[in-house]
């Protein structure tokens, strides 16, 4: 039985933390011995036009087999899926509001994968991943009990839509990324906790950064804060007003340091506070997080939080949302950081962090030894095929 991962962007130029998630995932998959192959279309990912951008049809890429089907553009009206229609004829699709369809209609999709999920459903168990897309939510209901759901959920408006309650009511397995998402998923769905696997997820556990080349390099001196994996809606905003208000009322010399596909203009008035670092090469990435002397994550739309991780790992202490249950209870679970709720919060935590070196020092340690502990992509395969079934 071939372990088919289906996701509307996969390839070596696709950003997202869900397709770099299915990335490593089918190749932790395939390392345990599973027959592994991924689903995707043909598109780049969701910063692109939903045009072709790589080779329709079959390939390999880490040795994995990749069948990539014709990325179809947003539909303007309401779009049910021709194998849909022929297996599930007498559906009331009339029960979802109008919106919500609109909504699904208005994503990439492809209807020449969803076929192939239905025509090869007896030889195949299927992962899909995000929630949101139709190739998740037509691909599922095709699939039956074929199908396991990796959400990727966070708490965003879309998640209480009533075609997506019902997306969960349908799936027998759910694969949950961390103990957060598993707590808001088993809350928001009323499911039954025997539904929803922690299965969790990892990172490469392998990168060693050097703080100081990377200080040397850029020229930085003094306290440093770091958000990385900046884009829209992950509060880099928020985190920016914040820095220049505790600046501003602390006087203490400070940087905050921002990257990501979508930082927020710095106005020039800041620029001695804030700092784009642009793009940034894998190791760069590595010696920042090991550079700075604390690393925020605003963000409240997580289910994992690779970048968290990926600081802890280098030893650096984290703050975190409050309002992210997922990245909070993270932070409780691991004693590798503190969260903040406020702007008083926040304040009164890089009050306490920035002069005391040594609770840094052994923060950040138990932030590394919980990565490392629980970050592992063979664990996360074996708990994924276990799950499978």
């Amino acid at each position: 039985m071939t372990i088919t991962i289906v996701i509307p962007w996969y390839g070596p130029d696709t950003a997202g933390g869900a397709e770099a998630q299915a990335r490593a995932l089918a190749g932790a998959l395939a390392a345990q011995g599973a027959a592994v192959e991924v689903w995707t279309t043909d598109g780049r990912d969701s910063y692109a036009p939903p045009v072709a951008y790589y080779p329709a049809g079959a390939g390999e890429l880490d040795g994995i087999l990749v069948r990539r089907f014709p990325i179809e553009p947003p539909h303007t009206t309401i779009h049910i899926p021709p194998a849909i229609r022929r297996t599930a004829a007498d559906t009331p699709w009339s029960v979802f509001p109008e919106h919500e369809l609109r909504l699904l209609a208005s994503l990439p999709s492809s209807d020449a994968l969803l076929d192939a999920v239905l025509a090869e459903r007896s030889t195949r168990r299927y992962i899909f991943l995000p929630y949101p897309f139709p190739t998740t939510f037509w691909g599922m209901q095709l699939a039956g009990d074929r199908g396991v759901l990796l959400p990727c959920l966070h708490d965003e408006p879309y998640a209480r839509y009533s075609t997506y309650r019902a997306l969960f009511a349908q799936a027998h397995t759910i694969l949950a990324n961390s103990a957060g998402e598993r707590a808001f998923a088993l809350q928001l769905y009323d499911l039954g906790p025997a539904r929803v696997v922690l299965a969790g997820e990892g990172i490469d556990l392998s990168p060693v950064g050097d703080g100081a080349r990377f200080r040397a390099a850029r020229g930085l001196h003094g306290p440093l804060l770091y958000c990385s994996g900046v884009r829209a809606g992950k509060n880099a905003e928020l985190l920016i007003r914040y820095t220049r208000e505790y600046w501003a009322r602390r006087g203490r010399p400070l940087t905050l340091l921002l990257s990501g596909r979508e930082v927020p203009p710095i106005p020039a008035a800041l620029a001695p506070l804030v700092q784009d670092l642009g793009y940034l090469s894998v190791q760069e990435k590595h010696d920042a997080y090991a550079a700075v002397d604390l690393f925020i994550n605003p963000s409240t739309i997580e289910s994992f939080s690779i970048v968290l991780m990926e600081a802890w790992l280098q030893g650096t202490p984290a703050l975190v949302n409050a309002a992210c249950d997922v990245t909070r209870t993270a932070a409780v679970e691991s004693g590798g950081g503190v969260s903040f709720a406020s702007f008083g919060e926040f304040c009164a935590a890089l009050d306490l962090l920035l002069p005391d070196a040594p609770l840094r020092r052994e923060l950040g340690a138990r932030g590394r030894q919980w990565v490392r502990a629980n970050c592992r992509w063979d664990n996360v395969a074996a708990r994924t095929i276990a799950a499978i079934g």
